[in-house]
């Protein structure tokens, strides 16, 4: 990595880590990562004569552990094409989202808001309570939902045979004896299918998610690199709209093109009003949240309470410039609901295309947080999006230079 990129990276970590103290774990090689989501024809598959977002279905799937405890988290998203897709890993002690009570009615109880580990959400109220809240945190909206044990797991990778994995340490569970099981060792070795779920679904009692991270992301790296352009589709797979609804379906046409993965950010809980218990609980970052599933996944977003909503288009194909832009936005109440890279000639400043009240609302909310600004119409619009918002280049000055 040139020294560029990792200042890029750098600054990508302290801008979502802003205000607290803990170490932020974001995947490693974070530039090239955001390359291969950009390659996505999710976002870019809306052509400028095009006034509907591209289908991108999303699936939350679970995976089961020992005992059916919740020992791993994703969304897999399907791209355009109706095959390949991405898949986002999140961590299951994530916080839930809580409800602020109304600062005028003082007869609200405050005393039990406090967020909820998503482990926790699966092993009190189930899946469904699940996907209820993973859809909140995220604002995506789910075509599936399903919870695969091992056996489950194993079946839908069986068709990639083996897979190489790059482990930071070694992987070792505990029998409910006490007696420790060691799956894998540091390094890089390659690992049948069987042996692969059990280190992605590894959980040792007390054992800290942190530690567990780069293990959940070396092991889709690694079935990535093995999926390659895609696995042939059994010709049990169901290939219409209603096979959606089938989340192991739904994950082996997934397999079936392209993938990529990305895992989002979270920084520890450390705050005792809001983790009193000192739970092993983890904050996800809005901005980056809202980024990469507008790249991915523009038509599951079920967007949130913002009156306006736009499409964000940028030429430099740097994730710390579209995740200050998407910050800016949410800052200014602002939703987005696409983002794109597209190859372009820069300008230096950002262009806001919309009819012109819509464009003037977006330019007094913004307050120049997005740089300098010029309006124009918007030949092409999309549908349930109020404008688009080109990135200038006196932004991502701005942003490179903090």
């Amino acid at each position: 990595m040139t020294t560029f990129h990792a200042k890029r990276v750098r600054a990508l970590r302290i801008a979502i880590a802003s205000g607290v103290a803990a170490a932020l774990v974001l995947p490693l090689g974070v530039a090239v990562a955001w390359n291969q989501l950009l390659d996505s024809r999710a976002s870019t598959a809306i052509a400028t004569s095009a006034v509907t977002i591209p289908d991108t279905p999303a699936a939350l799937v679970a995976g089961l552990g020992e005992g059916g405890q919740l020992s791993h988290l994703f969304v897999a998203t399907l791209d355009a094409s109706g095959v390949g897709g991405t898949v986002v890993l999140l961590p299951i002690g994530a916080a839930t989202e809580v409800e602020t009570p109304d600062a005028d009615d003082a007869a609200a109880d405050t005393s039990t808001a406090v967020p909820q580990r998503l482990a926790e959400v699966y092993a009190t109220d189930g899946l469904g309570g699940l996907a209820n809240e993973v859809q909140g945190l995220l604002d995506v909206s789910f075509v599936a939902v399903g919870a695969l044990g091992r056996v489950e797991l194993i079946n839908v990778l069986a068709p990639l045979g083996g897979v190489d994995v790059l482990l930071d340490r070694d992987v070792v569970t505990v029998a409910v004896d006490g007696t420790p099981t060691k799956l894998a060792s540091a390094g890089e070795s390659s690992y049948p299918i069987d042996r692969l779920v059990d280190i992605a679904l590894a959980r040792r009692p007390n054992e800290r998610e942190s530690e567990r991270f780069a293990r959940h992301r070396e092991v889709w790296n690694g079935i990535v690199k093995r999926v390659g352009a895609g696995v042939d589709l059994p010709p049990e797979v169901d290939t219409t709209p209603a096979g959606l609804v089938d989340a192991t379906n739904f994950m082996r046409r997934v397999l079936g093109g392209a993938l990529q993965v990305w895992q989002l950010s979270a920084v520890p809980v450390l705050d005792k009003t809001v983790n009193p218990k000192r739970q092993d609980m983890y904050a996800l970052d809005r901005a980056e949240v809202v980024m990469v599933f507008a790249s991915v996944a523009p038509s599951a977003m079920s967007g949130g309470d913002y009156p306006l909503t736009v499409m964000i288009d940028s030429a430099f194909n740097d994730p710390l410039v579209s995740r200050a832009a998407v910050a800016a936005l949410l800052d200014a109440g602002v939703g987005v609901g696409v983002m794109r890279e597209v190859s372009a000639q820069e300008a230096s400043d950002t262009f806001i295309k919309a009819d012109g009240e819509v464009a003037d609302v977006l330019e007094a909310l913004l307050s120049g947080a997005l740089g300098p600004v010029q309006k124009g119409a918007w030949a092409s619009p999309v549908v349930g999006i109020d404008a688009a918002i080109t990135l200038g280049a006196d932004f991502v000055a701005s942003v490179r230079n903090k």
